[in-house]
């Protein structure tokens, strides 16, 4: 089982195009496919991962991008990732 750190972040725009990042205050670091999370999902922090892939995409202004996503450990459920969400990291 993972150890999550105690702090809480929020996930932001990453500076690479299609990319989402942790804001502690300035753009910090971007999160990869593979990396374990916690995210807050009604009042209940879910762990799980983080992936992508070109198949689950977002269009903007008629551009097409790969998107990632969040998968749940366990059931295997799958959520889409928006800015704000409230996410921990596995130590």
């Amino acid at each position: 089982m993972s150890e999550w750190t105690e702090g809480e972040h929020t996930l932001v725009f990453s500076s690479n195009r299609g990319r989402f990042a942790l804001d502690d205050g300035e753009s910090g670091p971007d999160l990869s496919s593979g990396r374990p999370v916690e995210i807050l999902l009604g009042g209940r922090w879910i762990p799980g991962r983080i992936e992508s892939a070109l198949d689950i995409c977002t269009s903007l202004a008629g551009k097409v991008f790969g998107s990632y996503y969040f998968i749940a450990d366990g059931s295997g459920e799958v959520c889409g990732l928006c800015t704000s969400m409230k996410v921990r990291l596995a130590e």
